[in-house]
């Protein structure tokens, strides 16, 4: 018999009937001969002739190859030991050691979040979640709507992942380009609605704050920026007393100087 916990609950996985037997009593139901037929918390056999609980089953799973008339697999079950499509072909085992995941069907992949990081190219729900982030829609909606996840505070760290992603960006920023685009908006469109305010606003602040987003728009206020910054640099190193001097020696701003060249 070997044991794993889940969240702090233990699973049990049994060798064989007689063991099964021996831990719960022979009152106990008998495990179904097919896996492909339990239902969740069932007792099943294994492909292997092991003991095992069906923790999750689902009886819906969508893939590429699906047509009106064809489907892949009937859907998928996971054990303690790993997830399975139910299907003739897939063989269930209770090795723990050939399942680094329990929540993939692969045997190979150990941590699936590493996928996302690598991945180069947006996936079709990665594509959906950034066309509902650019209609208004916040990221943990976009993803669970998106990826079909019931739970919300997976929804959140997943999404805050994804937005972390460039190809997701870039998505992101593509498909409101292509908004803007289907809305008339563009450079030109916007230059002109913030001349617009800062020259006939009523409001102050709104002209205030008109010039100055016109002002980063065009360079000119970060141009200021750096001129300041030069400024500040050239008196940098100098004493206290040795900028004194030179303020008490500047030429009035008055007076016309002659300079006499040679």
């Amino acid at each position: 018999m070997k044991k794993r916990s889940i969240k702090g609950v233990s699973n049990l996985v049994f060798d064989n009937l007689k063991e099964y037997f021996s831990h719960f009593g022979n009152q106990a139901p008998s495990p179904i001969e097919n896996w492909r037929n339990g239902k969740e918390k069932d007792w099943v056999i294994a492909d292997d002739s092991g003991i095992i609980q069906l923790l999750k089953v689902s009886n819906t799973i969508s893939h590429p190859n699906d047509r009106p008339n064809y489907k892949l697999s009937n859907g998928w079950c996971r054990t303690v030991v790993g997830t399975f499509l139910i299907q003739d072909k897939t063989y269930m085992d209770t090795d723990f050691d050939k399942h680094p995941n329990r929540y993939t069907f692969s045997k190979k992949i150990k941590n699936t979040n590493s996928r996302v990081y690598k991945r180069e190219k947006a996936t079709k729900k990665e594509k959906e979640f950034a066309t509902h982030i650019v209609t208004g829609q916040s990221a943990v909606d976009a993803y669970m709507k998106s990826f079909k996840e019931g739970d919300e505070d997976k929804a959140t760290k997943k999404a805050a992942v994804l937005l972390k992603q460039r190809r997701i960006m870039s998505e992101i920023e593509a498909s409101a380009l292509e908004v803007a685009k289907e809305l008339g908006v563009d450079h030109r469109y916007i230059l002109r609605s913030l001349k617009c305010l800062a020259e006939n606003s009523d409001d102050d602040n709104i002209q205030l704050q008109a010039v100055k987003e016109l002002g980063k728009a065009i360079g000119t206020i970060g141009a200021i920026k750096k001129i300041e910054t030069g400024v500040v640099g050239l008196f940098q190193g100098f004493s206290q007393k040795e900028l004194e001097v030179a303020s008490r020696d500047a030429l009035p701003v008055d007076k016309e100087v002659a300079v006499e060249v040679s």
